[in-house]
């Protein structure tokens, strides 16, 4: 047992000898190539290129949201509604870690505005829309993603991610009927401010710019959509909880189905938001030695 470990210790010493040795032999070979220009089959925008790696990003986003207080079922039914739309919406700070010729994992937290409001058709329909709603929030939300550049030699990317948002409801406004005696209601305006946490999943189509080695600019379209829609979990305070308003009512129904202002029954979306936005990226080299391991482990 002794003499296999003397052996075990030999062929460790031999082989950290050997590495660096084999290491340095390349380095000397690839010195000429990392002071070029980068390779556009090796990725643009990911870790394959020599002058890429890990990126930051500073992202500013217009949202339009959809959802309850919207109450057209799916987004744009009835139009575009300037009301819904918060320019200047949020802002995303993101941290890029290259997996691979065409994929970056993207880490991000954003902070922003969201709103909703349905006023203008509640006045101007006819017959008048009696579901007057109305909120604005503000938004903190932790997520995850993957940029997949399906060109290597193009900017174009596909993203996906998971995401927990929340959104502290700093007010709302719904319409509701008190009941008074017997069937004889009261209509009333319920006003308050709350908060709501909800799971989301987001689809995003971009295009990047290489400006210079370090910096990119990228402009980018995404959907993010809710993965449930009950109390205390949106974005918009609908459906209402009885606990979340100094009246003590329960306003809207959780996974029932949804009804249109004319009475039709239709596909109901969860909570969400369309952004558009424009990124701009800063992009590191790892170290010379990184870079020496990382083509001598075949990574390149």
């Amino acid at each position: 047992m002794q003499n296999r470990g003397y052996i075990v210790m030999v062929l460790i010493s031999l082989w950290l000898i050997a590495t660096p040795m084999t290491v340095m032999g390349k380095s000397s070979q690839r010195r000429q190539i990392w002071s070029s220009k980068p390779s556009p089959e090796y990725g643009l925008y990911t870790v394959k290129n020599y002058f890429v790696s890990h990126g930051v990003n500073l992202n500013a986003n217009a949202l339009y949201y959809f959802g309850d207080v919207d109450n057209e079922g799916v987004a744009f039914n009835g139009g575009f509604n300037l009301d819904n739309l918060s320019l200047g919406g949020s802002f995303l700070m993101a941290y890029n870690l290259p997996t691979g010729n065409h994929c970056n994992l993207r880490f991000s937290l954003m902070g922003g505005t969201l709103r909703g409001n349905n006023e203008l058709k509640f006045k101007t329909l006819n017959p008048p829309r009696d579901d007057f709603r109305k909120f604005n929030s503000i938004l903190i939300q932790p997520a995850v993603g993957v940029q997949y550049y399906p060109f290597v030699r193009a900017g174009l990317y596909l993203y996906g991610g998971v995401a927990f948002t929340a959104s502290i409801i700093r007010s709302y406004e719904f319409y509701y009927n008190k009941k008074i005696s017997g069937s004889q209601t009261e209509r009333r305006l319920l006003q308050g401010k709350t908060f709501g946490f909800l799971p989301m999943v987001q689809l995003g189509l971009g295009y990047s710019w290489r400006l210079t080695e370090s910096w990119v600019m990228s402009a980018e379209i995404m959907i993010q959509e809710g993965l449930i829609d009950t109390h205390y979990l949106n974005l918009d305070a609908w459906p209402l909880a009885a606990s979340q308003n100094s009246d003590h009512v329960e306003l809207g129904g959780s996974f029932g189905t949804y009804i249109n202002r004319y009475g039709q029954k239709q596909i109901h979306w969860n909570d969400g938001w369309f952004q558009v936005g424009l990124t701009i990226t800063y992009q590191w080299n790892t170290c010379e030695h990184c870079r020496i391991l990382n083509n001598y482990t075949g990574l390149r």
